[in-house]
């Protein structure tokens, strides 16, 4: 388990424009977004979306080496060379 801290975006209710820090456990994060142009990125979580003020990049590179590797998330220049090998149906 990684714990990071982020600057959560409250973008309803009353307190609607204004920040927090939270803490999130990363194994708990599904997939994550950019967000629109007033949020830095979208963590998707069982529990729902957390907009935080960081970057899709800072998200994407913290992902990338919490486990102290090289980065593993393919650009997507990449994709169709990694999906243009068909797959073989077996039966």
């Amino acid at each position: 388990m990684m714990y990071v801290e982020f600057t959560e975006l409250i973008i309803t209710g009353l307190q609607q424009g204004k920040t927090r820090r939270i803490v999130i456990n990363l194994s708990e994060v599904i997939s994550f977004r950019e967000g629109s142009h007033d949020s830095g990125c979208i963590l998707d979580t069982r529990r729902g979306d957390v907009h935080v003020e960081e970057s899709y990049d800072q998200v994407k590179e913290l992902f990338n080496n919490k486990n102290g590797i090289s980065p593993v998330l393919m650009p997507v220049e990449t994709w169709t060379e990694n999906i243009s090998v068909p797959v073989i149906d077996e039966s």
